[in-house]
C-alpha cells in the first residue's frame, strides 16, 4: 500500500465523494502537491473557509485515537536514516520503495505525520535559489549559515574548503556541525563546481571575485605561463590571503576552470596574452614597470630609490615588494619579476655590489650603561630602520634586554609600547614618523631594565640623552 493510499483510507472514508475529493486535492494525496485552500476553493467553486471546514471535519476523529498507519511509519524511519539529505532525493527512495506513486512531498508527509499524531524529526529547509534540504530541527539555522559563509569564502578567496566552513558555522552556532550537512548544503547552492571533491576544495563560479582569480591574472599578466608549484609559491607571499595557499591539484584545476587559461601539463599558460597595464593598478603596476625598465632583477635598496622618486610612498614599497604575487626573490636583497630568467652571475654581481655599498655602515654605532645602570644604545637609522623601525640588540645585551618596556617622549609621557624579542626590537615607527626621521640621524635609546620603560632622544652630539635632554656620561658596555 501507497502512502497515498494509506492516508485516503484512514482520512477520506467519507460518503461525499466531493468531500472526499476536497480532501485529496488539499493535502496533495492526488497528485503529491498540497494545494491552498483558495487553490482548492477555485477548483470547486466555494470558498477557502468552507474548504478549511471539510478538511477539518475530516481529519478531527483521528485527534485523539491511535490509528495505524504502517507504510507512514516506513517512510519517516527511511527519512530520518537519510539526513541531512536533498529532499528531492529522499522523495526518489520512497517512490523507488514503492511508498509513492505520485510523488508525494516530504511536506506532505510532514503533515500526515501531525494529522496522526507521529513526531515528526525533520525539517525542510530552503536553499537559493531553488533547492531543499531536509535536516533534523536543530541544524535549520546551519544550512543558512553555511550558504552566507561558503559565499563569503568564496567571495574573498575565490575558493575554499568544506573543513573550513564546517569550522566556522561550529564557531558562529556554537554547535558542532558535521561535513555530511555543509556538503549537502552546498550541492543545492548554484555554481558549485568541486576542485578536490574528496578534500573538500571547491569554488562558486558566480560569486568569487577577489583573491585566487585576481592573483593568477597579474601572474599571468607578467610571466605568461607558470607552473603549478611556481604559481603555489608566489600566493604564499601573501600572508594575510593565505594561511597555507591551496595544493598544486587545486591551483591547476582551478585554472583549468577559468576562461583564457590553457594548461599543459602542470604549466599553466595565458591564452590569449594578458597585458599586465590592464591587470595591474598602483604600486604594483610602478613596480613592474620600473623593473622592466631597469631589471628584470635589481638590489632592493636600487629599486626602492628609483620607486620613491617616482613618487611611491616609502612604505608601500615595502609592503608590495613582501606579499605581491608578481614580484619574486631571486637571492638576499635582490628582487625581480616573477618568471624572470637570470643568470646566477647576475643574482652575485648584485649581492657583490650591496656588499660594497654596506662596508663601514652600522646601524648600531655603539651602547653602554649610565652611572645610575641603564642602558643605553645609539643608533645611525638606515633606510630599513627608518621605515621599519626595526632594530637590532647587541649580542651582549639579548638576555638583559628582552620583553616589553614602555615606551616615554621626553616629558615622560606614554607614547607607546618597545617591544623586544630575540636580539630586535620594534615600536619605534609612530615616534619616527611623526619626528620626520631620516636616513643618517641619529637616535639613543635608553631603557630602564627595573622600572621597564624606554626613552628615546636624537643625539645631537654623540651623548646620549635624559628625560630632561640633560647630557650624562656614560660607560661603554
Amino acid at each position: 500500500m501507497t502512502l497515498e493510499q494509506e492516508l485516503i483510507g484512514i482520512f477520506a472514508a467519507t460518503p461525499s465523494p466531493r468531500n472526499r475529493e476536497i480532501l485529496i486535492g488539499y493535502y496533495g494525496w492526488q497528485d503529491g502537491r498540497q494545494h491552498t485552500l483558495t487553490e482548492v476553493g477555485t477548483r470547486f467553486g466555494i470558498t477557502r473557509e468552507r474548504v478549511r471546514q471539510v478538511c477539518a471535519k475530516l481529519t478531527k476523529r483521528t485527534k485523539n485515537a491511535v490509528v495505524p498507519a504502517p507504510t507512514l511509519e516506513r517512510a519517516l524511519s527511511l527519512i530520518a536514516d537519510c539526513l541531512p539529505a536533498a529532499a528531492v532525493e529522499i522523495e526518489r527512495q520512497l517512490a523507488a520503495q514503492g511508498m509513492t506513486t505520485v510523488g508525494m512531498s516530504l511536506e506532505s508527509v510532514a503533515t500526515a505525520a501531525r494529522l496522526l499524531g507521529r513526531p515528526v524529526r525533520f525539517q525542510i529547509v530552503g536553499v537559493p535559489p531553488e533547492g531543499r534540504l531536509a535536516v533534523r530541527p536543530e541544524q535549520e539555522k546551519a544550512v543558512a549559515a553555511v550558504v552566507d559563509l561558503a559565499k563569503k569564502e568564496v567571495y574573498f578567496h575565490g575558493l575554499t574548503t568544506v573543513a573550513r566552513i564546517e569550522r566556522a558555522v561550529s564557531e558562529r552556532l556554537g554547535i558542532r556541525v558535521g561535513a555530511n550537512l555543509v556538503r549537502e548544503t552546498l550541492s543545492l547552492i548554484d555554481g558549485l563546481c568541486w576542485l578536490d571533491e574528496s578534500a573538500g576544495w571547491f569554488r562558486l563560479s558566480p560569486i568569487e571575485r577577489h583573491g585566487l582569480p585576481k592573483a593568477i591574472d597579474k601572474v599571468l599578466a607578467v610571466a605568461g605561463s607558470v607552473t603549478a608549484s611556481a604559481l603555489r609559491q608566489a600566493l604564499s607571499r601573501n600572508r594575510r590571503l593565505w594561511d597555507e595557499p591551496p595544493p598544486e591539484n587545486v591551483l591547476l584545476e582551478f585554472c583549468r576552470q577559468m576562461p583564457g587559461i590553457r594548461i599543459e601539463g602542470d604549466q599553466i599558460i595565458a591564452d590569449p596574452p594578458r597585458d599586465w597595464r590592464k591587470s595591474l593598478t598602483g604600486v604594483e603596476a610602478k613596480l613592474v614597470s620600473v623593473l622592466k625598465e631597469h631589471g628584470p632583477v635589481m638590489e632592493r635598496g636600487a629599486m626602492e630609490d628609483l620607486c620613491v622618486a617616482g613618487g611611491m610612498n616609502r612604505f608601500s614599497f615595502h609592503a608590495f615588494v613582501s606579499w605581491s604575487p608578481v614580484i619574486a626573490q631571486y637571492g638576499h636583497s635582490v628582487y625581480g619579476l616573477l618568471g624572470s630568467e637570470v643568470a646566477p652571475d647576475r643574482v652575485r654581481n648584485l649581492l657583490a655590489e650591496r656588499r660594497a655599498g654596506r662596508a663601514g655602515r652600522r646601524v648600531l654605532d655603539s651602547h653602554g650603561y649610565t652611572p645610575d645602570g641603564r642602558v643605553w644604545l645609539r643608533y645611525r637609522l638606515s633606510k630599513a630602520a627608518s621605515t621599519y623601525a626595526v632594530i637590532t640588540i647587541p649580542a651582549a645585551l639579548k638576555k638583559t634586554v628582552r620583553g616589553r618596556f614602555q615606551f616615554l617622549n621626553t616629558e615622560g609621557q606614554e607614547i607607546g609600547t618597545l617591544a623586544t624579542k630575540d636580539g630586535r626590537a620594534w615600536g619605534l615607527g609612530s615616534f619616527l614618523r611623526k619626528q620626520g626621521a631620516q636616513i643618517g640621524d641619529q637616535i639613543v635609546l635608553t631603557l630602564d631594565l627595573q622600572n621597564r620603560t624606554a626613552i628615546v632622544t636624537w643625539d645631537q652630539d654623540g651623548q646620549p640623552r635624559d628625560a630632561n635632554g640633560d647630557g650624562e656620561a656614560v660607560g661603554e658596555a
